[in-house]
């Protein structure tokens, strides 16, 4: 009776019976979003035993919805991962989730970060100058990759271990909150080796005055516990690196196949900050992730039944046609200060401002030295969380 009683539910539940994280739809998965956003507000997803949302607003409200759509049990796909969910704060809720963001914020909102802003410069420069020779090199590797990867590793202030190891941690983390597919598996040694490591760190082994440093100030200043403060080094970690390159990276393609975009970019930089903005909205290099309905919750015109997984799509949001007039179009004049692709509500990203800046630096460093960009065919990431090109060949020309 219950199997047939379950069956008569999911009738009653827009379906949509596709799979998310095989390997067509991690390679291009918008015909997936439209068709989930055309299902309904929040649509079941039996082949996974997920929820999904994929409307803007739906996306937003449930965001939003902390206190019923939870993330301290975890924001995987999978429950392994989410029974080991570290004690970070993007696995955290109310009072604990305040407490954590409140120490580690302190050094990465718009002011401290301010005050980096000369040695940004400095390094996007002459990172610009270097490529700027009409050679070819990997976007994403060369260009994309040097800046976050050394103001992470400078600012954090991990030890030589840990910097060598950043960005192979940080794509086995993304991949192993999606469902524990062969990628999700291939991912766990990885994962499981970043713990080991950040449960091991001490404060002798970090920069003094660093990220990380703070943190284990914070333990001995009684506003983290000790394994608060070792597991927290991965909130700088993880988001500050992936997303910001894959970002940078479909910015350099997007002004390589629109030249006549780049050049009204060139006459007017004063529109940098909006292209960062909209760079995003198309990238979305966080696919979403999931939340633990506590309670039964209404989500547009679908009731979410206490105890389900639900997968809130920040890409899906960002391309519906329903918010955003042609979507798919990159207009450098929109400015979407609305997009939810560094998330939205309690969790938003904590690297947001550092990414921004990081982003609106390179651009204004391209602008001023690059009259044209080209770009080859790139090679795209297969990441059950994280969307875009692992390898994109291309060209900087000098003025």
């Amino acid at each position: 009776m219950g199997g047939l009683s379950e069956m008569r539910e999911i009738e009653m539940r827009a379906t949509y019976w596709g799979d998310l994280y095989g390997s067509a739809a991690l390679r291009d998965p918008y015909p997936a979003y439209e068709k989930i956003r055309n299902l309904g507000s929040a649509v079941w997803m039996p082949r996974r035993r997920l929820w999904a949302v994929g409307r803007y607003e739906d996306v937003r409200d449930a965001l939003r919805a902390d206190d019923r759509l939870l993330s301290g049990k975890g924001v995987a796909a999978n429950n392994p991962v989410n029974r080991q969910a570290p004690p970070i704060t993007l696995t955290s809720d109310g009072d604990t989730h305040t407490r954590r963001r409140k120490v580690l914020m302190q050094p990465v909102m718009p002011g401290p970060l301010n005050e980096l802003r000369p040695r940004l410069e400095e390094i996007a420069d002459r990172l610009v100058n270097e490529l700027a020779a009409g050679e070819q090199f990997d976007a994403i590797g060369d260009f994309a990759a040097h800046l976050p990867v050394t103001v992470v590793a400078e600012l954090v202030g991990l030890n030589a271990f840990g910097r060598e190891r950043m960005l192979s941690w940080a794509a086995s983390t993304f991949n192993a909150l999606g469902v524990m597919n062969l990628r999700g598996l291939r991912s766990m040694p990885a994962l499981l080796d970043l713990g080991k490591y950040v449960r091991a760190l001490r404060r002798e082994d970090v920069t003094p005055d660093g990220w990380a440093d703070r943190l284990f100030a914070a333990a001995e200043q009684g506003q983290l516990s000790r394994a608060e403060a070792n597991a927290m080094v991965i909130d700088y970690v993880a988001p500050a690196l992936d997303t910001t390159i894959l970002a940078t990276g479909h910015m350099v393609w997007l002004l390589a196949n629109r030249p006549e975009t780049y050049e009204a970019l060139r006459a007017e930089p004063e529109l940098i900050p909006g292209v960062v903005n909209e760079t995003v909205r198309l990238a979305s290099p966080i696919r979403g992730f999931t939340r633990h309905a506590a309670e039964d919750v209404d989500i547009g015109e679908q009731t979410v039944p206490a105890g389900s997984r639900v997968l809130i799509l920040f890409a899906s949001a960002n391309h519906d046609e329903r918010h955003y007039v042609r979507p798919q179009d990159f207009d450098i004049r929109r400015n979407p200060r609305d997009h939810v692709g560094w998330g939205h509500g309690a969790h938003t990203c904590v690297g947001m401002h550092l990414a921004r800046l990081e982003m609106e630096i390179l651009l204004t460093s391209l602008v001023r030295r690059v009259s044209r960009i080209e770009a080859g065919k790139p090679v795209y990431l297969r990441n059950n969380v994280l969307q875009g090109f692992e390898k994109l060949p291309a060209r900087f020309h000098p003025d």
